[in-house]
């Protein structure tokens, strides 16, 4: 795909099995970070003695924590032991999870108290709503109780899930095809925080599992038929969301047809790393090849946890992640040359730059992690609080 010649551009137009047997190791560990942390954050006591930065499961340089695909013990974009070694560095003040812990931790302080607000016919025509804030409450809450050990937060997680899953039994304007439906889009980009949170209570006392096989055929039944399946960043948020839900859901069949459509997606982008769907939007292409990339990177990193590489496919036309995350980067550092459009509209740098920096330490990306660090709540997105869950400190020390 050629650039366009840089005249003013016209309006964009609208783009169109159980898993068993898990049991919490490390909770004892975990649990035990919630007196730190509460030390750490005021109390009149003494926090332990410092210890020594240890290597952060998951980040380069350490062993992946997964074995099988589809492993139970496996996580997403968190596991409880990763988040363990994280709040102990962040109660000896290193950064980046200092900054991070305080962020989550004033954060859930304010939503531990607000009642969820589910629906029982869920229609989403803008991108916000209640939906949107839920599922993100239910995963920060989840990752508050990880790192402090404090039920109120567990509970406040499980209860937003279950207000969903007892009252919500339809959608509308839900069509995986076709890119009128935003109901679709918005629960293709959301939907997988209920799953991060239900990850990290499972096993514990705040998620039954009664509940857990409730949860699941609600997703099977009313969610995962939603998620768009569309050649754009939609797609690519729909291929996000399966793969996350087949994957807890323990649909082998249907994890691997996910991992088939992200590779199918990955094969339209062009050599250079520019995607062509997204370029072509106009003033906004900047903005959706990042929203392009959110999905790509996420899905890259919990396949990877899968034993799955994606990181380093090369698509049909010589594109790779890689390409496209390097092309994006360049434009968002300086878009005064960016090729697609005279009048781009650069949006601010999304959570996912911090899982690209922690896969590839590229100090290219640094500036863009800094720009928002800690990355934190904001967002539309399942895909937040990503500096306590995948950052690591720049230099790739």
């Amino acid at each position: 795909m050629t650039p366009p010649a840089r005249t003013p551009d016209k309006a964009p137009a609208s783009a169109t099995p159980r898993r068993t047997g898990r049991t919490r190791r490390g909770w004892v560990w975990v649990a035990g970070l919630g007196t730190a942390f509460v030390l750490m954050l005021g109390s009149p006591l003494s926090p332990p003695a410092p210890n020594a930065p240890g290597p952060i499961p998951g980040s380069p340089g350490t062993p992946s924590p997964v074995a099988d695909p589809l492993s139970p013990r496996s996580g997403y974009l968190a596991d409880a032991a990763g988040l363990a070694e994280r709040a102990r560095l962040a109660r000896t003040s290193v950064e980046p999870y200092a900054s991070a812990m305080a962020d989550l931790l004033a954060w859930a302080e304010r939503a531990v108290d607000r009642a969820p607000r589910p629906v029982e016919r869920l229609r989403i025509d803008g991108t916000e709503g209640p939906f949107v804030d839920d599922t993100a409450a239910a995963y920060g809450l989840a990752l508050t109780w990880t790192v402090t050990g404090q039920e109120r937060y567990a509970e406040a997680a499980a209860r937003t899930i279950m207000a969903w899953v007892d009252t919500t039994t339809s959608t509308e304007r839900t069509c995986p095809d076709d890119g009128s439906c935003q109901t679709s889009l918005i629960i293709s980009r959301t939907v997988a925080g209920f799953v991060f949170a239900a990850d990290l209570l499972q096993g514990s006392a705040f998620l039954a599992e009664a509940d857990e096989e409730r949860l699941r055929r609600w997703l099977r039944d009313l969610m995962l038929p939603t998620a768009s399946e569309l050649d754009n960043n939609w797609g690519d948020a729909g291929t996000f969301s399966r793969i996350v839900l087949t994957d807890y859901l323990g649909d082998r069949d249907g994890f691997d047809a996910a991992i088939g459509k992200w590779r199918q997606l990955m094969d339209l982008v062009a050599p250079d790393g520019h995607i062509p769907a997204e370029v072509a939007r106009g003033r906004a292409g900047l903005g959706y090849t990042q929203e392009a990339l959110d999905y790509k990177v996420a899905a890259a990193e919990i396949a990877g946890r899968r034993a799955v590489d994606l990181w380093t496919y090369v698509g049909a036309e010589g594109g790779s992640l890689k390409l496209a995350v390097d092309y994006l980067a360049r434009y968002m550092t300086d878009d005064s040359d960016w090729p697609w459009s005279n009048r781009v509209r650069r949006r601010a740098p999304s959570a996912v730059w911090e899982l690209a920096y922690a896969r590839w330490l590229d100090p290219a990306y640094e500036p863009l992690v800094e720009e928002r660090r800690p990355h934190g709540h904001l967002g539309h997105s399942a895909i937040r609080w990503t500096t306590l869950t995948n950052g690591v400190p720049f230099g790739g020390s």
